[in-house]
Parts: structure tokens; sequence; C-alpha cells
């Protein structure tokens, strides 16, 4: 299929000497052209951001599931409770490298967040309580 040409920027490039030629022998032999080794290379170099709230969203994932391993849950919490504290600064605006977008983006992640901690402190407290409940006694 054709690519569509009429929405790509497109730019002109001064290689040094011999770039070319390795650009075009890495191309061949990845079954690549040259525009697509090029491409391939800055993809690599420069990715596409991703928002903070995707990466947060992430992280709970990761931290839920490594919670289900046993004998890891303290080390998990000390590596949560560090990147909320990370999350946290960053949301108070004490990182300077963040702008008022980051900032306020930080806060609502946060803000997420913390309802998905305490939901999933609910669900643990409403297991157990299902656990111990049964005839008043522990099994």
């Amino acid at each position: 299929m054709a690519e569509n040409r009429t929405n790509i920027d497109q730019f002109q490039l001064r290689l040094p000497p011999g770039m070319r030629e390795r650009i075009k022998a890495a191309g061949d032999r990845n079954g690549r052209s040259m525009n697509a080794e090029i491409v391939r290379a800055l993809e690599m170099a420069f990715p596409e951001p991703v928002s903070i709230s995707a990466r947060l969203e992430e992280l709970h994932h990761l931290f839920s599931a490594m919670r289900k391993i046993r004998g890891y849950g303290g080390a998990i919490d000390v590596i949560t409770e560090e990147i909320v504290n990370a999350i946290e600064a960053g949301a108070a605006g004490r990182d300077p490298t963040l702008d008022d977008d980051a900032v306020g983006e930080l806060q609502k992640a946060l803000l997420k967040w913390n309802g998905r901690q305490d939901a999933d402190l609910a669900a643990r407290k409403r297991a157990v309580d299902e656990k111990y409940q049964s005839n008043g006694e522990a099994e």
C-alpha cells in the first residue's frame, strides 16, 4: 500500500563522510530502506512522550502484580513510598523542571493513585473479613 506523503515532514540532511554507506548497509541487513533505517534510529533516540498519568497507571499494575509475590511485600511498599514521595514533591511544585501543565497532571494522577490505593485497601479488608467471618474463627 502506498504511503500518504502529503502529511509527512521532509528534512534535508547532510551526513558526514561514510555515514550514508553505513546507513545503507544497516538498512540492507535489516530489510529496510535507508529512510526507514534513519527513522527507526530517530524513534529509538527520541521516543514519543508518555504522559505521567499513563506511567502511573503502569506502576499501579506493576505494584499490584508484585504484591502477589510472597516475601517481597515490604520491599514493594518501600519502592512505592519512594515513588509516591517523588510524585507528591512534583505535585506540590517542588520540582523546578516541571511546568504548570506537568504539575497539574501530577496532581490529578496523584488523586487517582490515592483513590486506587484506598480501593485496594478496602478490597483487602473485605477479603480478610470474609475469610474470618464464616464461624467467627480463623480456619
